[in-house]
């Protein structure tokens, strides 16, 4: 049999009418006529030296020849079919998941809003977002756990890198009747002789250097590792507190107030990714979002 004169669309053409029962069927599930798939089996007839097809009334049935050569058909159609199937998954695994780690900091404040943003940008796209510290979140990134990290530090190590940077300043957070969003910015001095709820972090530490420049200190009274805590205590007027700029933007949508400082106290993250992995479309859309929402707090304190 010459097989090089066989094509594609004669075997396609042949196994929809075995498949759907006919010619006519066949046409409509291949999106032609029935002509032309009445020609492309005639010229497979021809190619292969034998009949096909049998008229059985108005209706063609597949000869004995037919349907042995259509199991043959069927092994390479079901290996194609397992291709489609491979790539299917490849597609999935490379643009159908994308998990991210952050630092508590961001993983209550801005991550929410950007999951809701990236499902909606990418409704089949799992996204899964572990919350935990910047050490943790390097060790993700590192190990394949997360396919980007956002955390306070830049600590890139061995193929992890920094693939963006956000920066905003940090804000005093008061509670509703503390202080009025107009009462800014807020100095120095205004910081001491309150009730203060202090962060345990880097945030604490450099917020005392500029105080102690200043020729003071906190009068603190709690004290708590998570920023979203510290939002927590001051809205229950147990004092005011300096938290990033995100957490700080979730505390004014509560009610409470959040104002600029003065000098300022800047607050910087770091997405981070492994330097060997191209970012899908959903990943650079959440970069694309960390950039707009940096921005929009950044303004809304400088306002």
């Amino acid at each position: 049999m010459p097989t090089q004169l066989l094509t594609h669309q004669m075997i396609e053409a042949f196994r929809a009418a075995v498949m759907k029962g006919g010619i006519g069927a066949a046409a409509d599930a291949l999106g032609t006529s029935q002509s032309a798939v009445s020609r492309t089996i005639s010229e497979l007839q021809r190619v292969v030296g034998f009949q096909l097809f049998a008229k059985h009334g108005r209706t063609v049935k597949p000869t004995e020849e037919a349907l042995a050569l259509m199991a043959k058909v069927q092994q390479s159609f079901l290996g194609l079919e397992d291709i489609a199937r491979f790539s299917e998954q490849l597609r999935k695994q490379r643009m159908g998941r994308l998990s991210i780690c952050a630092i508590p900091a961001l993983g209550h404040s801005v991550m929410p809003d950007a999951i809701a943003f990236l499902r909606r940008q990418h409704p089949n796209v799992v996204v899964s977002l572990d919350i935990v510290s910047s050490i943790e979140v390097v060790r993700s990134v590192r190990n394949r756990q997360a396919d980007i990290g956002f955390g306070a530090h830049r600590l890139a190590v061995g193929e992890v890198e920094n693939v963006a940077e956000f920066t905003a300043d940090c804000v005093c957070i008061a509670g509703p009747a503390e202080w009025p969003e107009s009462h800014r910015p807020v100095d120095m001095q205004q910081l001491m002789g309150r009730p203060f709820v202090a962060l345990t972090g880097a945030i604490q530490k450099r917020l005392e250097i500029l105080l102690k420049e200043a020729g003071g200190e906190l009068d603190i009274l709690s004290e708590t590792s998570q920023s979203l805590t510290a939002s927590e205590l001051v809205m229950r007027g147990l004092g005011i507190s300096v938290v990033d700029p995100f957490t700080g933007a979730m505390h004014r949508r509560k009610g409470g107030s959040a104002l600029p400082l003065q000098p300022g106290l800047p607050f910087s993250v770091q997405a981070m990714a492994l330097g060997d992995t191209r970012l899908n479309a959903p990943a650079k859309d959440l970069l694309q979002y960390m950039a707009t929402a940096t921005e929009k707090t950044r303004n809304t304190c400088a306002a």
